[in-house]
């Protein structure tokens, strides 16, 4: 055997064993940016959120802009439960794809089913 076939052959190997840490670090990674994204919109939607509150009530002079400024903030508060709901639903999904993802890598690097 020469030394050509022999590295050829340690490289297989390598490959073989160190694939299945490249795939999880991969999945790892895409996880992590999404759930990043997720957190980033998020937040700026509550921001915008907030800072539309903030300046609806420097609006209030009267009785009747604070009248409308309060029925403001209860449409604001349904919008901002269903955003609630969406992100958890969101989050939610994220987690589902990971560990259907997981599963599937740790499924494929069983050495039975290879």
């Amino acid at each position: 055997m020469l030394y050509g076939d022999i590295f050829s052959n340690m490289n297989a190997q390598y490959k073989n064993m160190f694939e299945p840490y490249a795939k999880f670090n991969s999945l790892v990674a895409k996880n992590f940016a999404d759930l990043t994204n997720l957190q980033l919109n998020a937040a700026r939607h509550y921001a915008d959120i907030t800072l539309s509150q903030v300046f609806a009530n420097s609006e209030v002079k009267d009785m009747q802009s604070m009248i409308n400024c309060g029925m403001k903030q209860v449409e604001t508060m349904s919008k901002l439960s269903q955003q609630m709901i969406d992100d958890g639903q969101k989050l939610a999904s994220l987690a589902t794809e990971f560990k259907a993802e997981f599963d599937k890598l740790v499924s494929e690097s069983m050495p039975n089913n290879k």
